[in-house]
């Protein structure tokens, strides 16, 4: 993008990327900073979500929440119904408050195509919106996701608005599962998310750079990284996986840990997979273990990664013999010829290591990875139980000698809470910025 300016870049995006043009009236606030995007789709609570950020601390400057309220053209005619009955209550809320620095807009986005309706349109019409916004006051704001079943914590607009004013492009932002829905599914869910952590803990021990989570309810973006990235996606799920993987290389990233989203623990027919979707298949199965990545697949990861200087200006000879080096899943999934290709041509685009780096692990990214993960576990190292991964990777990380004492209660259970207490201490210690390529160079 040869553009100068940011409203040029928005008015570039605006034509190059943007799914429609601006809704909202009036005027956004000349001094707003953070605009917070919540799509919604046959919500039966969202002024439950809107009371939590309405309880939020208040911040220094003006903070939008525009609600995307969306439906397809094949949306079933109860979805259609909860989004009407939604509209009307949301309207009325609204109307009723009046809230210090804190405005709450509501966008209508209704026959959207059967093909790209879904959480991901949702998103970018919303996010689209809020940059149209920040570029009518020509100001670089920063654009929060946030999903209509969550809940926030009290500091969670003035953690937002400090990590922007201290530079952040883009960031994640701290999670914590609610356990109120029952028994079950709260059984579910701290596997869940036990599992979330232990793959981005896994990662981070492999010394994979590009390691973070990507959950849609607590990710944020400046306004210009957005419009210069190209904006959000339309798939149906995993959005927020190739949006924050696309956002977060560009720079300034930043672990927004001193707050929290709560999101739900419920289950979703809406999306292929999620959340939502993992606990309705915890429901539907008869084990009540939940089963990940084993991982050794991950020690074979960090061997791949540990030669990656090697392989700057390799020669054929020399390249074959690091090959020849590597762990035998390494080997299977990527080959020979892939990898000699890979390298070669990346050595003929680059002459400093630092670029070199940068071009690598473009075409190593986290797709890649992940699909990597899933030829290793598919090949090589069947699935093991998450309390075991989990407590095996705390130990090979060297996060902490001894796991903690257990709690009274069923032992599996008491032992899944502890690791994941332990887990979200240790995403808690990554507050700040993240520099991707610490190690490398």
């Amino acid at each position: 993008m040869k553009t100068k300016t940011f409203q040029e870049k928005v008015n570039f995006y605006q034509q190059r990327f943007g799914y429609q043009p601006p809704h909202l009236s009036p005027a956004l606030l000349p001094d707003t900073q953070l605009i917070v995007v919540i799509p919604c789709f046959d919500e039966p609570d969202l002024t439950s979500t809107l009371e939590s950020l309405a309880q939020c601390t208040p911040t220094q400057a003006p903070v939008e929440v525009i609600v995307v309220v969306n439906q397809g053209t094949n949306a079933p005619a109860e979805a259609i119904a909860q989004n009407q009955q939604t509209v009307q209550q949301v309207s009325e809320w609204i109307t009723r408050h009046s809230f210090k620095n804190l405005n709450f807009k509501l966008l209508l986005a209704y026959d959207l195509p059967k093909k790209y309706a879904g959480v991901g349109l949702a998103r970018k019409i919303g996010m689209d919106e809020a940059l149209y916004r920040f570029g009518s006051i020509d100001y670089n704001g920063g654009i929060v996701c946030l999903d209509a079943d969550c809940r926030v914590a009290p500091n969670y607009l003035t953690a937002l608005e400090q990590a922007f004013a201290q530079g952040a492009q883009s960031a994640s932002i701290f999670f914590e599962h609610r356990l109120d829905i029952s028994p079950a599914l709260n059984q579910g869910i701290l596997q869940y998310e036990l599992f979330l952590r232990y793959y981005v803990a896994a990662l981070r021990f492999a010394g994979y750079p590009y390691a973070y989570h990507t959950i849609g309810s607590s990710m944020a973006v400046r306004a210009e990284t957005y419009a210069i990235s190209g904006g959000m996606n339309r798939r149906k799920a995993g959005e927020d996986f190739y949006f924050l993987h696309k956002v977060a290389p560009l720079g300034k990233y930043y672990e927004i840990t001193q707050t929290a989203v709560y999101p739900s623990s419920r289950t979703s027919h809406r999306v292929p997979f999620g959340t939502g979707k993992a606990q309705q298949k915890w429901l539907d199965q008869a084990s009540r273990q939940l089963l990940t990545y084993d991982p050794q697949t991950f020690v074979d990861l960090k061997a791949f990664l540990g030669v990656t200087h090697q392989l700057f200006q390799a020669q054929e000879a020399s390249l074959k013999e690091v090959y020849a080096s590597l762990p035998a899943s390494i080997q299977a999934f990527f080959g020979w010829e892939e990898l000699w290709s890979q390298v070669s041509v990346i050595n003929r685009q680059t002459a400093q290591l630092e670029s070199f780096l940068k071009r690598w692990f473009h075409w190593l990214d986290g797709l890649k990875v992940l699909k990597y993960v899933h030829f290793a576990r598919d090949t090589f190292y069947p699935e093991v139980h998450i309390g075991e991964a989990a407590e095996k990777m705390v130990h090979l990380a060297k996060f902490e000698k001894e796991i903690g004492q257990k709690r009274e209660g069923n032992a599996e259970e008491r032992h899944i809470e502890d690791l994941l207490a332990k887990y979200r201490a240790i995403d808690r210690t990554q507050v700040g910025w993240v520099n991707f390529m610490k190690g490398f160079v």
